[in-house]
C-alpha cells in the first residue's frame, strides 16, 4: 500500500470529548461543527471564508453532510497548519472530496491540497492494482461528487488499463483457461454500476479475449446473483419484509440486465447452461424484454450443448410454492433455433430444412430471416448436433408431461418445433405422449 505524507510540523491538535482544538500561542477565534465534532481553529487561516459565507457573528459554523466527516475535515485543517498528514488509498477519496467541498484548489492557492491529491492518484495509487482497486471501492461512498470531480472515471480507466495491459502480456504466452482470469475475483467485490463501467472499459481495450470476459461475468454472477431455480428465489423474496424483498429484486434485476449487456459476442464465450441460468433469473425477476430476447437468441445459438435440467425454466408467477415450467420460453428458444437453421441453410445450401414438420418457419417474413443473421455464427449445426437437440426436446417433454398444468397446445408446440430429421427414432416422444395422457388426460370411461 502506497502512502504520501504532507506537511512537516508536529501534531498540535488535541481532543477533549467531541471538541478538537489547536494548541498554539494564539487563541482560537473560530468554531466549526462537522459531524458532531467541534473544531476550534483560527480565522486567519483559509477557513475564514467559511465564517464569512455563513454570516455568523461568533457562533459555530456548521457544515452538514460534509464528505468524509470529521476525519476528512481534520486532515484538511492540519494541511493548512502544515501539520504532517498521511494520505493513502483508504482515505484519499474522502479527503479529495472534502478539499473540493472547501475550495482547496489551485484557484484559491498554488500548491493546494486538491492538486497534490490528484498528482498522488495519477503518479502512484492508480498505477498499482491493489491501491487502484481500493480507491475505486471508496468512490461508492461519494458517488455524485466523485463523478463530478472525475475521480471515478479516472479510477475505472486505471483499473481497466491494468487488466488490459497484464492480460495482453499474458495472452501472448499462456493459452485461454477455463477458470476465471486472475482479476475476476477482485473486481467481483465491486457494486454492479462500477463493475459494469470497468468491464465496458476492458472490452473497449480489446486485449481480453471473449472467454476470459465470459468467465469473469460468470464469477460475478456467482458472487451476487441468487440461482433462480423453482423455489429458491421465491423463498428469498419473502425474507426480511416486503420492502427489503422489493429492493433485492430490483437490484438483482439490474444485475441480470447489466450482465446480459456485457456478454461477449463470441459463440461459446459462456456456456449454454450459464445463459439459461441467466434466463431463469430474468424470468423470475421480470427483467426487460430486450434482455430476455438476447438470452433467447444466445441460447438458441448453443442449444445442442445444453441438457434438460438447464432447460427447465420456472415461470414468472406471483404465487409462492412450486412454480410451473415456462414452456413458452422454451418454444421461443426452439423457434429462434429453427430460424437460425433456415437462415444458415439459405446461405450455405445445406439441407437443414429437409423433412421439416408442418409447422415450418418457411412462411416467416424475410425480415425475420435477416434478423437471424445477426448471430455471430450462421452455420447450420451438424446432423449429430441436430439429433442432440431432438433428444433434448423429447427429454424436456417427458418432464413437463408430468405437470398437470401443462396445456396440450404447448406440448404440441414444443414437439413440433424441431424438424423430423432431428428424430431418427420417436421412442422418447411416444413415451412423453404416453406420460401426458396418463397424468393429464381425463380417464377413459
Amino acid at each position: 500500500m502506497k502512502l504520501m505524507k504532507l506537511g512537516s510540523r508536529p501534531d498540535i491538535f488535541f481532543s477533549s470529548g467531541p471538541v478538537r482544538s489547536v494548541s498554539t500561542e494564539v487563541a482560537t477565534d473560530m468554531q466549526i461543527l462537522v459531524d458532531g465534532c467541534l473544531f476550534r481553529l483560527h480565522k486567519c487561516m483559509w477557513l475564514q471564508a467559511l465564517c464569512v459565507e455563513s454570516g455568523d457573528g461568533g457562533g459555530a459554523v456548521e457544515l452538514p453532510a460534509f464528505p468524509g466527516g470529521a476525519e476528512a475535515f481534520e486532515v484538511c485543517a492540519k494541511f493548512c497548519y502544515g501539520i504532517t498528514v498521511t494520505i493513502g488509498p483508504h482515505n484519499v477519496v474522502a479527503v479529495r472530496c472534502a478539499a473540493a467541498h472547501l475550495g482547496m484548489t489551485e484557484a484559491a492557492d498554488r500548491g493546494n491540497l486538491a492538486a497534490k491529491l490528484d498528482a498522488f492518484l495519477s503518479s502512484c495509487l492508480l498505477r498499482h492494482w491493489k491501491d487502484a482497486l481500493a480507491v475505486l471501492h471508496s468512490t461508492r461512498r461519494y458517488v455524485a461528487l466523485c463523478d463530478e470531480l472525475g475521480v471515478t472515471s479516472r479510477c475505472v480507466d486505471a483499473v481497466a488499463a491494468l487488466i488490459a495491459d497484464a492480460n495482453g502480456e499474458a495472452s501472448a504466452a499462456v493459452p485461454a483457461s477455463s477458470s476465471p482470469p486472475w482479476w475476476a475475483r477482485d473486481i467481483s467485490e465491486l457494486g454492479v454500476d462500477l463493475y459494469w463501467r470497468v468491464m465496458v472499459a476492458v472490452r473497449a481495450a480489446g486485449t481480453v479475449h471473449g472467454k476470459a470476459m465470459g468467465d469473469a461475468l460468470k464469477a460475478y454472477a456467482r458472487r451476487w446473483l441468487p440461482i433462480a431455480t423453482k423455489n429458491q428465489y421465491a423463498a428469498e423474496r419473502t425474507d426480511g419484509g416486503a420492502g427489503n424483498a422489493e429492493w433485492a429484486a430490483k437490484n438483482h434485476r439490474l444485475l441480470v440486465e447489466k450482465i446480459v449487456g456485457l456478454l461477449p459476442p463470441e459463440r461459446n464465450a459462456v456456456s449454454c447452461g450459464f445463459l439459461l441460468n441467466l434466463l431463469k433469473a430474468a424470468n423470475v425477476l421480470g427483467a426487460s424484454p430486450a434482455s430476455k430476447a438476447e438470452l433467447t437468441r444466445r441460447v438458441a445459438s448453443q442449444l445442442e450443448d445444453t441438457n434438460v435440467s438447464d432447460l427447465l425454466i420456472p415461470a414468472a408467477t406471483p404465487c409462492g410454492g412450486e412454480k410451473p415450467y415456462d414452456v413458452d420460453a422454451v418454444v421461443a428458444i426452439l423457434e429462434e433455433f429453427a430460424l437460425r437453421q433456415a437462415a444458415a441453410g439459405s446461405v450455405d445450401g445445406s439441407p437443414v430444412n429437409a423433412g421439416r414438420h408442418r409447422r415450418s418457419r418457411s412462411a416467416e417474413s424475410a425480415a425475420e430471416l435477416e434478423g437471424a443473421r445477426r448471430s455471430t455464427s450462421t452455420a447450420a449445426v451438424s446432423h449429430g448436433a441436430m439429433v442432440r437437440v431432438g433428444r433434448l426436446v423429447d427429454g424436456f417433454l417427458a418432464v413437463v408431461a408430468k405437470d398437470v398444468r401443462t396445456p396440450l397446445d404447448k406440448m404440441i408446440a414444443v414437439a413440433e418445433a424441431v424438424p423430423d430429421c432431428a428424430r431418427p427414432e420417436h421412442d422418447d416422444l411416444y413415451r412423453a405422449i404416453d406420460t401426458y395422457l396418463r397424468v393429464c388426460a381425463p380417464p377413459y370411461p
